[in-house]
C-alpha cells in the first residue's frame, strides 16, 4: 500500500477524495461540458506514486492540486501534490 510521511510519521490513506470540474478553464481546455456542479470522485491508493514512466515527446497533462491529510475525522495536514495524467492513455 502507498504512503504519505507527515513529520515522523507514516499513513497509509485508503482512498483519495477528489474534487474535479470546478476549473472553468480546464473544463474548456479538455473540451468538456461545464456542469452545475463541481464532481466529487475518489481514486484508489495506488494512485499515490513518486514515478512515472512515459516515452520521449509522450504528452503530459499537470495540475497542481491541494491536499488534505483527514486523521480522525479532523483535518491534520495539508500539502501539495502534483497530478500527473498521460491523456492519450485515460481516454482508451
Amino acid at each position: 500500500m502507498k504512503s504519505v510521511v507527515v513529520g515522523d510519521e507514516t499513513f497509509y490513506p485508503s482512498k483519495i477524495l477528489c474534487v474535479g470540474r470546478n476549473y472553468v478553464e480546464h473544463i474548456r481546455e479538455l473540451g468538456n461540458e461545464v456542469p452545475e456542479n463541481m464532481v466529487v470522485f475518489n481514486k484508489p491508493n495506488s494512485s499515490i506514486a513518486t514515478e512515472l514512466y512515459s516515452y520521449l515527446d509522450e504528452p503530459l497533462h499537470y495540475e497542481a492540486e491541494i491536499c488534505f491529510l483527514v486523521r480522525d475525522k479532523q483535518l491534520f495536514a495539508v500539502g501539495f501534490g502534483l497530478d500527473l495524467t498521460k491523456r492519450s492513455y485515460s481516454r482508451l
